[in-house]
């Protein structure tokens, strides 16, 4: 077979070929057919586990009457102080909001009470559990650096820490130091062993509770009764605001009933343990004559006006363990050398 026949019956060969697949396409899709019978069900996998328990000890209609119920009687919810939430210096433990913001170095001047989701929070994005399982539920627990001494940190090392935010001194106890009115004028100089009260609201401010648990912040007079220096009496370290003042979930944060005490003082009848309140009350009473004398205490506030620092110093005391209205009981240790070692230095 010669070339030129070999090459007609290769041109031949692709056009049929390409002639063929041209005319093979496939045509539209006819109708679905009927449905097969259903398979076999699979077996059962193993069942989760459970949900996070904690959640119900809260989020239950049940407990969160209860809670609602007991925080509606607090001061958190309805105390007079919570005018003072409009305040750009008050409103971080005036207002619920404030309190929040202050927390993220901001400021909300719009006023709240203190409610659950200002001391509760589960963070954001939200924690549920820490690495040591434990729930996380509260807006801070972090130490807290005190606002008349940011050197100085107080941390409970518990969930009280929260509470430490607010209850603490604003103003510290007397110096002797160079003092100015509104305008920037001195109004009393250092050196002159003397202080000048201006305010009628002059001491800690309200409720320095962490101030006396922490055993710290008094002006202490040298006297017979050693101080039991910073961080030593077991209501600080052995109990805090949330043993004591909310035992049972208790959300009214009023004075804590006596069995809370039982713990570690047994069954007592009373918070009077040894006699302790009674001599609080002796040494306060005493204190307030001497006050008295010197002119710078009258039915119970301080009158303005300028002293030696040490009186003005003896009032600050006096002012210290009123605002704390424990009674002592916080730390009665510390509480009773700074009243004894106060009232032996006024009537030298």
């Amino acid at each position: 077979m010669n070339y030129k026949s070999i090459s007609k019956l290769f041109m031949l060969g692709f056009i049929l070929a390409f002639m063929f697949s041209s005319c093979t396409k496939e045509g539209p899709m006819g109708p679905a057919g009927a449905d097969g019978t259903n398979g076999t069900n699979g077996t059962d996998g193993t069942d989760g586990v459970d949900g996070i328990a904690f959640c119900l000890e809260c989020h239950t209609s049940t407990t969160i009457d209860m809670l609602t119920a007991d925080w509606a009687g607090s001061g958190h919810a309805s105390g007079s102080s919570l005018g003072r939430g409009g305040s750009a210096s008050c409103a971080p433990c005036h207002s619920g909001v404030g309190f929040v913001a202050s927390l993220n170095n901001m400021e909300d001047l719009s006023k709240s009470p203190i409610g659950c989701e200002h001391c509760h929070s589960h963070g954001e994005p939200p924690v549920f559990q820490d690495e040591n399982g434990d729930p996380v539920f509260m807006m801070t627990t972090a130490a807290v650096k005190l606002m008349i001494d940011q050197s100085r940190v107080i941390d409970l090392e518990s969930n009280a820490n929260l509470c430490v935010n607010c209850h603490q001194p604003r103003t510290a106890s007397p110096i002797d130091e160079d003092q100015y009115d509104n305008d920037g004028v001195i109004i009393d100089p250092a050196g002159d062993g003397m202080y000048t009260i201006t305010s009628s609201h002059y001491g800690p401010h309200h409720s320095p509770q962490s101030m006396l648990l922490e055993g710290w912040g008094g002006y202490e007079f040298p006297g017979s009764i050693t101080y039991p220096g910073t961080k030593a009496h077991p209501h600080r370290n052995s109990a805090d605001c949330i043993t004591c003042h909310m035992e049972n979930t208790n959300h009214n944060f009023t004075v804590p009933e006596v069995t809370a005490c039982a713990t570690c003082h047994g069954d007592i009848p009373d918070y009077n343990v040894n006699d302790k309140i009674t001599e609080v009350h002796t040494l306060l009473d005493e204190l307030a004559e001497l006050l008295e004398a010197k002119g710078i205490l009258h039915d119970g506030h301080v009158v303005t006006g300028t002293y030696p620092v040490d009186v003005a110093g003896a009032f600050y005391n006096y002012a210290v363990i009123e605002e704390d209205q424990s009674e002592g009981v916080h730390n009665p240790t510390y509480v009773e050398a700074l009243l004894t070692n106060t009232i032996e230095a006024l009537s030298e």
